[in-house]
């Protein structure tokens, strides 16, 4: 019973220091989310050979996160603060985003392709031992039917969850991905505080 209080004081204390929605919109309604590059060279990974075109894995990972806290009916603005900001920057910053998610997109692509052959064949396997237990169900021993009634619920059951419930989850993966891919992308003065 304590910890219940205790988790309701909290919650309670964090409402009272949350700031609003956790997101600022532009006047296009779009999310927000600023990134601070005082070095434009850090936004991409130090293994790229002649030029940025794959960003940092501590941006991606920087980006996911901001990005999921602002539900997905939000478009989005990335404000690169940048020294020297310029459109050839802004433009070069564009084209890696979309290469880094592009691969993100495709990866989520083929996972739902492939789950839902999978969900497929198991849904039909479902349908042959459901099938093949009711034709049989008193001509067998009691064990083969117990057998063969589990085997149909573990397939039908398999292939229901990973259609429905582990498609929705990739397609949402992708839908961040894409998110992200056509951000608005906007560079602008850094300015250290």
């Amino acid at each position: 019973m304590a910890n219940t209080s205790r988790l309701k004081k909290l919650k309670n204390k964090l409402k009272e220091i949350e700031d609003g929605d956790g997101f600022v919109c532009d006047e296009n309604g779009r999310a927000i989310i600023n990134v601070g590059a005082e070095n434009y060279d850090d936004i991409f990974s130090p293994f790229c050979y002649k030029g940025g075109d794959t960003l940092s894995s501590s941006l991606v990972e920087y980006l996911n996160q901001k990005a999921s806290v602002i539900p997905l009916e939000y478009d989005l603005t990335i404000k690169f603060h940048v020294k020297n900001a310029n459109d050839e920057k802004r433009k070069e910053i564009q084209a890696a985003l979309k290469e880094n998610y592009q691969s993100s997109i495709y990866a989520s692509d083929q996972r739902i392709h492939r789950t839902t052959v999978f969900s497929l064949w198991f849904l039909i396997l479902g349908i042959i031992f459901a099938t093949t237990y009711i034709l049989t169900n008193a001509k067998w021993h009691i064990a083969i039917t117990y057998v063969i009634d589990l085997f149909a619920w573990v397939f039908l059951w398999e292939g229901i969850d990973a259609f429905y419930l582990d498609r929705r989850m990739m397609k949402l993966d992708k839908i961040k991905a894409l998110r992200l891919a056509t951000a608005n992308v906007e560079t602008v003065e850094f300015e250290p505080y």
